[in-house]
């Protein structure tokens, strides 16, 4: 998996240390003993029961069965599914809560799981294929770990020195192939994609007055803003659109179709 240097966690030889800094923080430990017995119920009930209870099926959520929405997050695919959620958790929500406090961490991490049903829901308008497990908040997390220690050096694989913003894009990667790979059920890319844009979106504007990651802009920022991008259009249509400025070149990658 991935040690750090620099201040985290457990000491090992050489100055290497593995996972956050410090006691686990007490909303990390009750999201992580929660899933795991929400786990041992569904190994005790007869089959899917509790996924077509209580996992998020876009049907049913247009029957408004909003619930869907919070309890899919505690449900789980596999006991690997489960361990991987629950050590990302571990290595990265437990140095954002003792930033942020218990308080805006748990907002933050059901906002992100919310935020990731809802994406899947979009994609999958009117589908009766269930979708399970806390990965839309994790990949919140991830997205504002990367946020906030963005030149943090950590060891990959034990071996390799790389920053985390740049483990955190290769995380991201490596589980999105696995999830567009899938053919079997599990969360589709989408609510991965959702959590970390509502995470993002969150951070960056809404909630970035208490997080110091910038003001939330005024309605004279969005006006300059809109001016700027009326003079560019002008120019644009004054002058021609020009190869060697400003396209974005490649899309993004969102107009995939979804997978599991």
């Amino acid at each position: 998996m991935m040690q750090s240097r620099q201040g985290h966690g457990f000491s090992a030889p050489g100055g290497v240390h593995f996972g956050p800094t410090g006691p686990v923080p007490r909303m990390v430990k009750t999201l992580v003993a929660v899933n795991l017995g929400v786990y041992v119920l569904q190994l005790l009930t007869p089959g899917d029961l509790m996924i077509s209870l209580f996992g998020l099926i876009p049907a049913q959520v247009n029957r408004l069965e909003l619930w869907r929405l919070f309890t899919y997050q505690f449900l789980h695919g596999g006991v690997w599914h489960l361990a991987i959620n629950m050590l990302m958790l571990w290595m990265f929500g437990s140095e954002l809560e003792q930033r942020w406090g218990e308080r805006f961490f748990l907002k933050y991490y059901f906002l992100c799981g919310v935020g990731g049903g809802l994406t899947y829901a979009a994609v999958r308008f009117g589908t009766p294929m269930a979708s399970v497990g806390a990965s839309g908040a994790i990949y919140g997390v991830l997205m504002a770990y990367g946020l906030w220690f963005p030149n943090r050096v950590v060891l990959l694989a034990f071996l390799f020195p790389v920053r985390v913003r740049h483990v955190v894009v290769f995380l991201i990667v490596v589980e999105l192939l696995q999830a567009i790979e899938s053919t079997g059920a599990g969360i589709a890319y989408a609510a991965h994609l959702g959590g970390m844009a509502f995470g993002y979106v969150y951070l960056r504007w809404w909630g970035s007055a208490s997080l110091g990651l910038g003001a939330v802009p005024s309605w004279h920022d969005l006006r300059r803003a809109y001016y700027r991008w009326r003079f560019r259009r002008l120019q644009k249509k004054r002058f021609g659109g020009g190869s060697g400025g400003g396209g974005a070149g490649g899309g993004s990658g969102d107009d995939r179709p979804t997978y599991h």
